[in-house]
């Protein structure tokens, strides 16, 4: 993917990253897709803006993925089932690299995010009903300019989180907070 930090970052994963598991919660699990791409020569993070169809966070940015559901085994196979029906990636062309912590959404789901390694530029095929387009967040932009406090206006309540600008998009609420995760996780192992 990226040379030697994509593997700093597995280990640092596989000793950090370890999800927590309430089994009084509905789980859901997202896919944190990184690649680097051979054109602009950046590490980017792949990230959707979801479709104003969908049931919930009608056009917000969000990472591939969903609830889980009974058939699942894991929150990884969760979220690589998601990432293939919302974008039309073959699981098999992903290469997962661990955890990072999960994190709460304001209506009680616990989401546990998934960092893996593809490879970019990857012909997506958004699902229509749920994504709306890809957007990419350049690694660098994240690790240099960070996450900052953002207040959001959302179904009348006005919501204190962190979050970035991506062009004329805000991110925000537990994206931005998984964000923040995987950003510090690149700083741990000096990216």
């Amino acid at each position: 993917m990226f040379g030697t930090e994509s593997v700093k970052l597995k280990d640092y994963l596989k000793r950090h990253g370890l999800p927590e598991n309430r089994p009084d919660t509905a789980h859901a699990a997202v896919l944190v897709p990184l690649g680097f791409d051979s054109v602009t020569k950046r590490v980017e993070i792949v990230l959707t803006k979801r479709a104003q169809s969908v049931n919930s966070h009608k056009g917000q940015v969000s990472f591939p993925g969903g609830l889980r559901e009974a058939g699942d085994d894991t929150t990884l196979y969760t979220a690589l089932r998601e990432t293939e029906e919302e974008l039309g990636i073959d699981p098999s062309v992903i290469e997962p690299l661990g955890p990072l912590p999960s994190v709460y959404t304001r209506g009680n789901l616990l989401i546990f995010p998934w960092v893996a390694a593809v490879k970019l530029p990857t012909e997506f095929k958004p699902r229509a009903e749920e994504v709306e387009t890809v957007l990419y967040l350049p690694v660098k932009k994240l690790v240099v300019e960070g996450l900052k406090p953002v207040a959001v206006e959302d179904e009348g309540v006005t919501i204190s989180t962190i979050g970035l600008t991506l062009g004329t998009e805000l991110v925000w609420g537990a994206t931005a907070r998984i964000l923040e995760h995987l950003r510090l996780a690149l700083v741990a192992v000096g990216y």
